[in-house]
């Protein structure tokens, strides 16, 4: 799933306006993952939640309204003066950059719905170990992504983000449609019964924390590109950030799987030990991979070779790949702690570490263009690394704690 980012930047690298063009999508994606942040979580509610047709129908209901609220919103931002007010006063984007991400963002807004659906059906193909049905369907998405970039590009050469934006609503409803018959037929060999009966008030109280979590989480990214506008060289620098975070998805995004793998997988101690080995080997490997990228000649070929960038671009890429190089354990990390987190219900813990990670981004973006003469690459690499970095620590100190607690309690029953 994160090629598509990678193909996106590449597309739009390779097209006219090729640096007006990458920074926008900096700004319209950003902005894009805030409003469809409350949705994101579906996929591991219905992991975690769906073991009868009750479960299953209830979420559903609860995806569709959701989807429609997130949809409504992304229009009223896209379509308002509060696009003015928060991309170019608020954010301090660049005016150019916002000229052209806004006919994007309006494509964008019905996004969310599709993204809802797909996220739904992909958690319960997950709880009931149908993982393959979810690669396939990423490989469509891909697929669609690709043949629709392609014809866009000879329809409309000259407006390549708006092309993009459409060619990644084809891709998201091409996944949806691709997994919804296999979990339609999931729903069918599910249990009839009401033993675990899932009423809408436990849902809200289960999935609120999680959705709260997403926006926050998403927040960070506008906060960065806001950040970047404000340090040096802020068009170049919101033009290399997507280049250089495509490239940092290849690997790392192979952790965004984790999280769901702890939930469904470590149910008992010896499988948790199982999954901690192997999460932790997974971050390290990935980690030495971006290494060898960041250290040795191989990445300006890289650069050259997916994406063409301007030479004065190309420095900026290759130090944020060094800054952020360890960026796969940390994240491999946090979908350990947070999956333990959501399967033994602790999701305010998995709340309040997005916050922790937030209120480190916040401090890095707005006191680091002011405290230090640097270009605005620079502020984005630091930001992620130390809020990444700030969540690990919050989330594994809060597991001790509460296995401390279970301790204590387990005695004082004795």
């Amino acid at each position: 799933m994160t090629l598509e980012p990678l193909i996106v930047s590449a597309f739009l690298a390779n097209g006219n306006a090729a640096e007006l063009n990458l920074a926008a999508y900096t700004v319209m994606f950003s902005i894009a993952l805030v409003i469809e942040a409350p949705v994101i979580m579906l996929v591991s509610a219905a992991t975690a939640l769906v073991r009868s047709r009750q479960s299953f129908n209830q979420l559903m209901r609860f995806t569709l309204a959701l989807a429609g609220v997130v949809v409504a919103i992304g229009f009223v931002f896209a379509l308002t003066p509060l696009f003015d007010l928060i991309v170019l006063r608020i954010m301090g984007i660049p005016p150019a950059a916002a000229e052209v991400a806004r006919p994007a963002l309006v494509v964008m807004a019905i996004w969310s719905f599709p993204v809802a659906w797909r996220r739904f059906f992909q958690g319960v193909l997950i709880a009931h170990d149908r993982t393959p049905v979810v690669t396939m369907a990423t490989i469509c998405r891909l697929l669609s992504l690709s043949a629709a970039l392609f014809i866009g590009s000879r329809v409309a050469p000259d407006r390549m983000l708006l092309v993009s934006a459409i060619a990644m609503q084809v891709a998201v409803f091409a996944e949806a449609a691709f997994v919804t018959p296999s979990g339609l037929k999931v729903l069918r060999s599910l249990p009839s019964g009401d033993s675990d009966r899932l009423s809408m008030k436990t849902l809200v109280r289960f999935y609120q924390p999680l959705a709260t979590m997403m926006l926050i989480r998403q927040a960070s990214r506008p906060l960065l590109s806001a950040g970047i506008a404000a340090a040096l060289l802020p068009q170049r620098s919101l033009a290399a950030w997507p280049v250089a975070w495509s490239i940092l998805l290849l690997p790392f995004g192979m952790t965004m799987g984790i999280e769901q793998l702890a939930i469904a997988k470590g149910t008992n101690n010896e499988n948790k030990c199982k999954v901690r080995r192997f999460v932790w080997t997974v971050g390290l490997i990935l980690s030495v991979i971006v290494a060898l990228i960041a250290f040795t000649p191989l990445a300006k070929p890289l650069i050259i070779a997916l994406f063409d960038l301007d030479p004065e671009l190309q420095p900026m890429v290759i130090l944020t790949l060094r800054i952020a190089m360890t960026l796969p354990l940390w994240q491999s990390s946090q979908g350990l702690l947070r999956g333990n987190a959501i399967r033994d219900e602790r999701t305010t813990d998995v709340r309040t570490a997005v916050v922790v990670a937030l209120l480190v981004t916040a401090l890095v973006a707005v006191v680091g263009p002011k405290t230090a003469a640097v270009t605005g690459i620079i502020i984005g690499a630091v930001a992620t690394m130390l809020a990444a970095v700030a969540e690990v620590a919050w989330l594994a100190w809060r597991e001790s704690a509460t296995k401390q607690y279970c301790r204590t309690m387990e005695m004082a029953s004795k």
